[in-house]
């Protein structure tokens, strides 16, 4: 399992000459981190006097960045099995028209399944940003520059996700699923950059003075 693997030996294994972890596992941690880095802020700023008014709400936030580290964790893994499966799809047999036929369908299937692993990618970063939005409205100014690195982490972490999208998804043949996923992509990506924007710029704002 990657996700065994020490941040040194994650390191030396992208860097590797093997198609796995590639980016959108990277993708995946990167958001991992920046969710982590959210809780991180709140957790700190949960006690302090001034913020009592948002203990319940900071709560919350922990919880719900909990649940999404989690599941970015997870598809570090998951997206490098996907990738397996396309590899191992292509490299069925193709010598007879009915071998020919099961690879291709084979390659459908495999394609679809590697391009949903990273639009799931894309979907939790921007729910995670989601949270780190609100968050950057009642965080202990000493922990607002992590909320502002954690929502650049999330940003990547979508931007890296949803160019795995796109590379499965331009070997599909279904076009009405590719439209479609294409609609949602572009919406989520609309939010993801603004509210990486928001947050940072808000953040820098206030360090300013």
């Amino acid at each position: 399992m990657l996700t065994d693997l020490t941040l040194t030996q994650f390191a030396d294994q992208t860097a590797a000459r093997n198609p796995t972890p590639g980016g959108g596992s990277v993708a995946a941690y990167i958001g991992a981190l920046g969710a982590a880095l959210g809780a991180m802020a709140a957790g700190f700023t949960q006690g302090r006097k001034g913020f009592e008014a948002h203990e319940v709400t900071l709560a919350a936030e922990i919880a719900k960045l909990a649940t999404l580290r989690a599941r970015l964790v997870a598809l570090v893994d998951a997206d490098a099995v996907s990738y397996d499966k396309v590899t191992s799809a292509f490299g069925l047999p193709k010598a007879s028209e009915a071998e020919k036929s099961a690879r291709k369908a084979a390659i459908e299937i495999a394609l679809n399944d590697a391009m949903q692993t990273p639009l799931v990618t894309c979907r939790l970063a921007v729910e995670a940003l989601d949270v780190l939005d609100g968050l950057a409205g009642h965080v202990n100014s000493n922990l607002a520059s992590d909320v502002a690195v954690g929502a650049g982490a999330l940003g990547a972490c979508y931007r890296g996700a949803w160019v795995n999208v796109l590379i499965n998804l331009a070997g599909l043949k279904d076009e009405m699923l590719r439209a479609r996923v294409l609609a949602e992509g572009e919406a989520l990506s609309a939010r993801a950059r603004q509210i990486e924007e928001r947050v940072t710029s808000s953040i820098v704002r206030g360090l300013l003075g």
